[in-house]
């Protein structure tokens, strides 16, 4: 079926980038506060609560890696009733969460909050729903789109995460909860209305373009498809018989269950390579402001070569970063080349995600990412905990739980470079009607 398509591009800008910009912002004003922001709360909530380096690692990796028991949860509501939706739940639970953050009277109801109300919101709202909203919309471009949907989202963050330290240590840490938590819910719903879930849902096609039929439902044969082709769309059980895709799996859960041992404890890593909160604070700041123009880079490139050597090249200089922290070398120099060799894998995050959605389609994006999440979840939730532990009882050094860290994501980069190998084999399950009808 040909589809009209008059309102392909409104000022000659295709409608997707228009999502891609506002699914960005929104993100963004959230991951000031909880993926980028959290470092700067561990020390400050340690100190009121009077619990060690184990005890708030704990809580702060059971938060990074809660996405994993609730992944397959929120991909299926995604995947049924669209991103939009889920944007509007997950911003209201997390705005929610924060009101109440700054009330909490122990470590274990601030635990409970922060898991319960703030992640699962993030998760749902955030982190899912807007790289399924992003893959709906592109297909050619996918990895151009999700990386610079990742440098609009790091972009608030980037600059206010380093503001956000200062308020916790002029205000403390329950007010600037109360205020983060009070521009979500005023911001995020109301502007979600303006998301439209699928290009079909305005009579467009992805990528813009125009006269396009619906994904190609032919059986799929080992023989390299052009991008220029329709996506093939899998189903949660076609994924799961593909070998490829448990090789993804197991690739992005292991870059993702190593990042999660050092991002949670990135601020008192640094502190321990010789300087201060405050320092280390601006450090984390200047990392995130370094991978902005990254996140474009490896998406253009995602988009011209191989996105799985893409991805390993990337994630061996995430190894090489680990390498350097954990060695006995201090100073400046070693902090800086960390976060430049860090911010090299941190920005290859979208590119991850985008061969999912390239490999595997629109149709279960949703599930199939938070399988990979929950894969990640027992990893992503001890390697924290194991290095504040170790940091708690061996004068505050982190060098042997980020030796481990640095092996595992060498292991990544090569699963990855295997995954390039590999061939896509499959039988396509039928033309993604849900897709075509689901509206905004």
């Amino acid at each position: 079926m040909k589809r009209n398509n008059p309102t392909k591009r409104r000022f000659g800008i295709f409608y997707g980038w228009r999502m891609v910009t506002l699914g960005g912002f929104l993100t963004s004003l959230n991951k000031t506060a909880v993926s980028k922001g959290f470092p700067v709360f561990i020390i400050p909530v340690g100190e009121t609560f009077d619990v060690g380096q184990a005890t708030i690692s704990f809580v702060f990796a059971l938060a990074s890696s809660a996405g994993g028991p609730t992944g397959p949860v929120a991909g299926w509501l995604i995947d049924r009733h669209g991103p939009k939706a889920a944007v509007i739940l997950g911003a209201t639970m997390t705005g929610v969460g924060f009101l109440v953050l700054g009330q909490t009277p122990n470590i274990w109801a601030f635990a409970l909050v922060y898991v319960g109300l703030v992640t699962v919101g993030t998760n749902v709202g955030f982190s899912y729903a807007m790289s399924a909203l992003v893959n709906n919309w592109f297909y050619r471009r996918k990895a151009l789109a999700m990386s610079s949907f990742q440098a609009i989202d790091s972009s608030l963050p980037a600059v206010l995460v380093p503001v956000l330290a200062l308020s916790i240590s002029v205000w403390g840490w329950q007010f600037t909860s109360t205020a983060i938590g009070l521009v979500l819910l005023l911001v995020v719903p109301p502007l979600s209305f303006w998301i439209k879930n699928t290009p079909e849902s305005m009579g467009l096609s992805m990528d813009g373009d125009s006269g396009a039929d619906g994904p190609d439902t032919a059986i799929i044969q080992r023989v390299s498809r052009s991008r220029r082709s329709p996506p093939v769309e899998y189903s949660v059980s076609g994924a799961v018989r593909s070998l490829r895709y448990w090789v993804l799996l197991t690739a992005s859960s292991l870059r993702l269950a190593a990042k999660g041992g050092v991002v949670v404890l990135i601020i008192p890593i640094l502190v321990s390579k010789g300087t201060d909160a405050q320092g280390a604070t601006y450090v984390y700041g200047f990392l995130l402001l370094m991978t902005l123009p990254l996140y474009l880079v490896i998406g253009w490139l995602g988009d011209r070569f191989s996105k799985n050597l893409i991805l390993a090249g990337a994630v061996t200089s995430g190894a090489a970063s680990y390498a350097l922290i954990a060695s006995p070398l201090h100073g400046l120099g070693v902090i800086m080349g960390f976060a430049a060799l860090f911010g090299i894998a941190e920005a290859c995050a979208p590119t991850n995600w985008a061969v999912l959605g390239e490999q595997f389609g629109r149709k279960s994006f949703g599930q199939l990412r938070g399988f990979v999440q929950l894969a990640q979840f027992p990893g992503a939730l001890a390697a924290p905990v194991f290095a504040g532990w170790w940091a708690d009882h061996h004068a505050g050094s982190y060098s042997f739980p980020l030796w481990i860290f640095t092996i595992v994501m060498g292991v990544s980069a090569l699963t990855f470079a295997v995954a390039h190998k590999l061939q896509p084999i499959a039988v396509a399950d039928g033309p993604d009607v849900r897709v075509e009808q689901r509206q905004a």
